[in-house]
């Protein structure tokens, strides 16, 4: 009997796609910074897995999840936080000109993801910090984590899962 076992890749470092972010944005609030990380996470789970599911990508045996990046997202008060992000946001780590232009070139490589990523936050960027919190607190995920209590870890795949059933 053959045993698949999945496996969990990631396109990007959580930091890459905030630094990008910041080329977008150079004023991102830590909230808006925060939900449009998660939102992007979360659509471009749903989008790509049910691609994948469907057989739209030759070759692709399912075995592989692609996350857009894999890092800890977390219950809090406002809702889903990377707290990696956050800390490094806080202190001035995404400012750097250089490293921002160096995940221009590095997010630049994958046309695909820079049009879904350029796509989906100028429609986040559309809507104001506090509906974004808003909206993410009507997410099942992380309705259970922060049930649990501040600061639970955020089940990645339940995310995704929900995205799937509810969106795409």
């Amino acid at each position: 009997m053959m045993t698949t076992h999945q496996t969990t890749e990631a396109l990007f470092d959580v930091n890459t796609i905030a630094r990008y972010l910041y080329s977008l944005k150079p004023n991102i609030s830590p909230l808006k910074l925060q939900k449009s990380l998660y939102f992007l996470f979360a659509f471009h789970g749903a989008v790509y897995r049910n691609k994948e599911e469907e057989g739209v990508f030759e070759g692709s045996s399912g075995a592989t999840t692609r996350y857009l990046f894999d890092a800890e997202i977390q219950a809090w008060k406002y809702g889903p936080v990377i707290p990696e992000v956050y800390f490094a946001q806080r202190d001035g780590e995404y400012e750097d000109k250089d490293k921002i232009k160096a995940a221009i070139d590095e997010v630049s490589v994958n046309d695909e993801v820079k049009e879904f990523i350029n796509e989906m936050f100028e429609q986040i960027d559309g809507v104001t910090d506090f509906k974004l919190v808003d909206r993410s607190h009507r997410d099942d995920a992380w309705q259970r984590a922060y049930a649990v209590e501040q600061s639970t870890e955020m089940d990645k795949e339940a995310i995704i899962q929900e995205y799937i059933e509810k969106y795409v």
